[in-house]
């Protein structure tokens, strides 16, 4: 019985999961997943020059002509990319409006500062 007890004590308060702290955004890992699209255009790029084949196609067999396909590929990648990165916002505007709406209040707060005791008292007694 006491076993059960403390089982489920450790279960219910010591394995908590942390409390959610707020971020300005997710940090590095913006980095890391913006690596990790331009090594995959390369690579996407590279197996298209190296699977290209001559059958049917306007190249010939030179490896030249395959560089250039695979270069011109990964440039109109990346111009497309930047073009709709430029696009789109970072932050939706609903998620900006807000966050311009919480900025105004705490600055109204700030403003009039906390309440007076003078003003409490009137606050109540509406006939003073």
């Amino acid at each position: 019985l006491v076993d059960i007890r403390v089982d489920g004590y450790r279960i219910l308060w010591k394995n908590r999961r942390y409390i959610a702290q707020r971020a300005e955004d997710i940090g590095i890992w913006q980095y890391i997943l913006e690596f990790l699209n331009m090594v995959g255009v390369v690579v996407n790029s590279l197996i298209l020059a190296h699977t290209l084949k001559s059958n049917g196609s306007i190249l010939d067999n030179s490896s030249y002509d395959k560089w250039m396909v695979a270069f011109a590929f990964e440039h109109v990648c990346f111009t497309v990319k930047f073009i709709v990165s430029y696009m789109i916002p970072d932050v939706p505007s609903d998620v900006q409006f807000k966050m311009r709406k919480e900025q105004f209040q705490v600055n109204q707060l700030f403003e009039k500062g906390p309440k007076k005791s003078s003003d409490v008292t009137r606050d109540n007694n509406p006939a003073v």
